[in-house]
């Protein structure tokens, strides 16, 4: 089935929060889109390609699952509403009225006991809506835990909220004391603001700024959590954000201290407090540990993979034993007017939808994979190959576990052969296909739901031969929108009785076509490059596998020539393909395919030299 998702927000401190949930969704091939109801988190989705304008392109867009990071959601858009909790328990309210319940909701994502056991307690009362204990997305970044000795001058986070009787931002006293630890020299001091304190406020921080304060206006703490060595907070929600890391926290004129906390409640205690901190007591530690066991016991960086499982699940099973939600007339009129759409249109009853299956092709389809260290794509590969009848694998003895991992599986084909150049390596794969049509894949491209419907339909019929497939390539988890990359495409599904790779051509290998040629509308995503090493690695293996081929045939290049072309592929992937519109990353994308050249070159002129 064909999965929408809309991650709905209110403000930009909600972003850290979706972010590794919409990497989740769109490695899965199904479609997420951003909505913010208000200026200020609109304002920070306004860059992505994904984010909707308006209320009414999120009506039309009809969600499957709608994935809240706020307080409220508009009962009119369709789909299952999932309020993924949004903020650890702050301990700035007592009891049950922090976990307000609202009745806009079908489905609680909770991080840990802390919450779990609170939000069972309010199911049994209301009967409106389901609990799953998923961990918390946000904190993904945080795992795997690295053991991380403290520094000899430690560097200190400063949290602060906005709650104006706890807010340390607000304590003139407070932050006097830290200008004058930082004069002393053995403390670093790193300071984040919630985002509602106002810009006044902020201004201040950014005046007390020296080399040892250093202000960051960001909401993506989990940074900055890993350079600490402690926390320096009020009551802010980053308090057990930070202590999942098991370092300590100081809180100032915290409401509910706790065994794991080392509480003041005057500016003369700080030092102090801070020395303490820094020699992180075992007793200390081992409360923290008990602590973060009951707030959040997940510790594999998997929250949103079960976030994700937990709401599919959800939406096809029976939710027949739930209530209606309340009518909530105020509320709900309430919310229409904060989104500026006025509809008698409401949805009180969890959405409900039957398992929809893929249907067999009455084309059957191998699909067909070299590989070479593709340890970490192997699993979610041959989940995203759920729709074709035939797997094979050529691998070129990789050196890490890929070989092993497709072992694990007995239904697939898998073979190792040496490898010489592209061409040799495919055209060897393609041998082993039984079935005539073919998808060739790279073990770091997946096909979206969209994706697979298309080709099962249109293989039924058709007088093609061959179809071309576009890309929508990531660097690391970041869409590439430009530089160079807009336009790439490559014919991925294909007879093979009428279709040969060319062997004269090592890289970039030509596929010999006898026959039309078709295009397929749903890109494929390619995570082709997890990071800038990565993608040196790739360019320098292209670069050298060209290099021989052009030393083979006689060929050279002056360095002259080389400068010129050098100069070109940058200008042409930063300049004339629009590199410079994907930011950083467009800069190092165009730096790298010149390189290649400059590489090239280098090998070209090593094989030349006696």
């Amino acid at each position: 089935m064909t999965y929408k998702f809309l991650i709905y927000i209110s403000h930009s401190y909600a972003i850290p929060i979706g972010k590794p949930l919409e990497t989740e969704i769109l490695k899965r091939g199904y479609s997420v889109w951003w909505y913010s109801d208000l200026a200020e988190g609109a304002a920070s989705i306004s860059h992505e390609s994904n984010a909707f304008n308006s209320i009414k392109e999120v009506v039309a867009y009809r969600p499957h699952i709608v994935l809240t990071i706020t307080d409220m959601v508009p009962d009119f858009i369709s789909g299952l509403k999932v309020q993924i909790f949004h903020g650890f328990p702050a301990n700035k309210r007592k009891g049950l009225d922090q976990f307000k319940i609202r009745g806009f909701f079908d489905l609680y994502c909770t991080q840990g006991s802390s919450s779990t056991e609170i939000f069972n307690t309010l199911k049994a009362k209301y009967k409106t809506f389901e609990v799953i204990e998923t961990g918390w997305s946000k904190v993904d970044a945080l795992y795997p835990l690295k053991e991380k000795s403290v520094s000899e001058i430690p560097t200190v986070l400063i949290a602060s909220t906005f709650t104006k009787q706890y807010s340390l931002a607000l304590n003139d006293a407070v932050l006097l004391e830290i200008v004058r630890l930082s004069e002393l020299n053995k403390w670093k001091f790193m300071v984040v603001l919630h985002p509602k304190l106002p810009e006044n406020i902020k201004q201040k921080i950014k005046k007390i700024q020296n080399k040892n304060i250093t202000y960051y206006n960001t909401t993506d703490l989990v940074p900055l959590f890993k350079k600490a060595d402690f926390l320096f907070a009020d009551t802010s929600s980053a308090i057990i954000e930070f202590l999942l890391q098991e370092k300590p926290v100081v809180t100032f004129k915290n409401n509910m201290p706790g065994p794991y906390l080392i509480n003041i409640s005057s500016v003369n205690e700080i030092e102090p407090a801070f020395e303490k901190a820094k020699s992180r007591p075992k007793h200390l530690i081992n409360e923290i540990k008990k602590f973060t066991q009951f707030s959040h016991a997940f510790t594999d960086g998997k929250s949103s993979e079960r976030v994700i499982n937990a709401c599919i699940e959800f939406l096809h099973k029976d939710k027949s034993y739930l209530k209606k939600k309340p009518r909530n007339l105020v509320r709900k009129f309430k919310i229409r007017r904060k989104n500026g759409f006025f509809t008698w249109k409401s949805y009180r009853t969890a959405i409900q939808y039957p398992t929809k299956v893929l249907t067999t092709p009455k084309v059957k389809i191998s699909a067909v994979i070299i590989t070479l260290n593709e340890e970490e794509h192997i699993d979610a590969l041959i989940k995203n190959l759920d729709f074709v009848e035939e797997i094979i694998f050529v691998d070129s003895y990789s050196t890490d576990k890929t070989f092993e991992k497709l072992s694990s599986y007995p239904n697939i084909q898998k073979y190792q052969k040496e490898f010489l150049n592209f061409p040799s390596q495919k055209n060897f794969a393609l041998s082993k296909a039984s079935n005539d049509w073919v998808l060739f894949m790279d073990a770091d491209e997946r096909i979206t739901q969209n994706g697979k419907e298309e080709i099962l339909n249109l293989l039924t019929n058709t007088d093609k031969v061959a179809f071309w497939g576009k890309f929508q390539y990531y660097f690391g988890n970041k869409k590439i929108n430009f530089s160079g990359f807009q336009t790439a495409k490559s014919i991925r599904l294909f007879r093979k009785t009428k279709c040969l790779y060319d062997a004269s051509i090592p890289v970039h290998e030509n596929l010999i076509v006898e026959g039309k040629i078709g295009t397929l509308q749903n890109k494929i995503l390619h995570y082709s490059f997890k990071n800038y090493t990565h993608y040196k690695s790739k360019m320098e293996h292209y670069a050298n596998l060209i290099a021989r081929h052009n030393f083979e045939k006689n060929k050279k290049m002056s360095f002259p020539l080389m400068l010129l072309k050098y100069a070109y592929r940058f200008i042409n992937h930063y300049i004339l393909r629009l590199g410079i519109l994907d930011g950083k990353i467009g800069l190092k994308i165009s730096y790298l395919n010149a390189y290649g050249i400059y590489f090239r070159y280098k090998i070209l002129k090593k094989l030349n030299t006696p």
